[in-house]
């Protein structure tokens, strides 16, 4: 009996193996496949051209980037920070140098996020790229429009720099560059996951789930660390306890619970969660989206749905039809 035991553990590790072995290779065509995809855009240091420029220069700025100099703002505003009047502008702009970032690298990283976007949305249209100072604008670090894609390269200068003293530390873990692509990848997740009108516990965690979910799917080579923007300690604490979490969520009724108070307590960014238990300084915030996210993913991995297709669908449906097992 022992023998046929082990010789059945054997087999299912080799099953197992066969398994990963196939999904890998599936997953490189697919990245092959998506590498192919042709991306013209191109990036344009807005930053750059702006801390070299005179006031001379103010006229064709203004009209090469005009989304970028809002008429409510008079000229002199521009002209403080073209003649170093702006001091706070002059020490971003002497920040954002002493940094020496790659743009080629930055760039090479963005097109591949847009070449994923493109193979799931075929009617997307590539964007130029185009970096600005923004005041540290670290709740807008990337902000896409129709034409172009904005970063705002101030609030990638990592997350200890001085400048970002002030910022408490869990906002601050996203301010660094390697947070990019997975910025990018959530940015243009909200352009085509349409918000939910679920108030319910449940509704928003599987909202912030597919997003996540399409995250993921536009920048695949992030970690899940920045896919959630927590301390790489923090994500590793929610993967380690989802179980636990889960069943704290089942056991107090409150995936069907319609009070706001869950939305901060449990999906907003937030220095922790709050279970109200004496664990909750290892947690991060927004535990609810990791676990909307686990249910997302069970459910694609368990139906023959498409993604335009499980993108309509209500949370009740996605959750009662994903199998989700938290993991153990």
């Amino acid at each position: 009996m022992k023998y046929k035991i082990y010789r059945g553990f054997k087999y299912l590790a080799f099953a197992k193996a066969l398994f990963i072995l196939s999904s890998c290779n599936d997953s490189s065509r697919l990245e092959q496949e998506i590498a192919a995809i042709p991306i013209q855009s191109e990036i344009k240091l807005f930053h750059e051209e702006f801390a070299q420029a005179t006031p001379d220069d103010l006229s064709s700025l203004k009209q090469e980037y005009s989304m970028l100099f809002p008429q409510r703002f008079a000229d002199s505003v521009w002209i403080a920070k073209l003649t170093g009047a702006d001091t706070i502008q002059m020490v971003l702009e002497n920040a954002v140098m002493d940094r020496k970032f790659d743009y080629q690298k930055i760039h090479d990283e963005v097109d591949n996020v847009f070449r994923h976007v493109e193979y799931y949305f075929p009617e997307f249209e590539t964007p130029d790229i185009v970096t600005v100072i923004s005041q540290v604008d670290y709740r807008r670090q990337v902000t896409p429009t129709e034409a172009q894609l904005l970063i705002a390269i101030d609030t990638y200068l990592g997350n200890d720099h001085e400048l970002y003293a002030g910022i408490s530390n869990y906002q601050k873990q996203g301010l660094q560059i390697e947070h990019l692509p997975a910025d990018v990848g959530l940015a243009y997740a909200y352009l085509f996951v349409k918000p939910s009108m679920d108030r319910s516990l449940l509704g928003s965690m599987v909202y912030h789930g597919k997003l996540h979910y399409v995250q993921e799917l536009f920048a695949p080579q992030s970690t899940g660390a920045q896919i959630f923007n927590y301390a790489p300690e923090k994500f590793d604490f929610v993967v380690n306890n989802e179980s636990q979490m889960w069943s704290f969520f089942v056991d107090e009724n409150l995936l069907y619970n319609t009070n706001p108070k869950l939305q901060s307590r449990f999906i907003l960014p937030a220095p922790f969660s709050k279970f109200y238990l004496e664990v909750d300084q290892n947690t991060p915030g927004g535990v609810g989206q990791y676990i909307g996210y686990r249910i997302v993913k069970s459910y694609m991995e368990n139906n023959d749905t498409s993604l335009d297709a499980m993108l309509t669908l209500p949370a009740d449906v996605i959750f009662n039809k994903s199998g989700y097992k938290p993991k153990q």
